[in-house]
């Protein structure tokens, strides 16, 4: 088994994991990303307890990159912290440059988005759930 086949396991598992996942109900933040060039939409749903996410759902209507981008959106911010306004930029910035490194700033299970870097027109599929997480919460950062 090769790198690339490893990455594309780990991508189809966070896919295939939140496809199963459902909407929250009981939620007090939400953020609706579309993507006109390919369709893909993602809504966020999160309810936000004393700057901590207690629960999120990101419900994906596109494809298996986007899906597996939300997946790790609900992994990483589920009881967890609100993630900084800047994240979502530092993952664009980290994704345009072909010769870097996951910086400090960015949680290291976004490496797993690695391969696509080199693949330009499908950086918007995994960028839009974290910019939806990001722009749900953005007036109480």
């Amino acid at each position: 088994m090769n790198d690339l086949s490893i990455y594309q396991e780990k991508i189809l598992n966070l896919a295939a994991e939140n496809k199963k996942s459902i909407a929250i109900e009981d939620y007090n933040r939400s953020f609706e990303v579309k993507n006109p060039m390919c369709g893909d939409e993602v809504k966020v749903r999160l309810k936000l307890s004393d700057n901590q996410i207690e629960d999120i759902s990101a419900i994906v209507r596109g494809c298996a990159l986007c899906e597996a981008s939300a997946g790790l959106v609900v992994k990483l911010f589920k009881n967890n912290k609100i993630p900084s306004e800047k994240l979502a930029q530092d993952f664009e910035s980290w994704l345009n440059n072909s010769d870097q490194q996951i910086p400090e700033t960015l949680p290291k299970e976004m490496d797993v988005f690695k391969p696509i870097k080199e693949i330009k027109n499908r950086h918007k599929c995994i960028t839009m759930p974290f910019e939806a997480t990001v722009k749900s919460v953005k007036n109480d950062l």
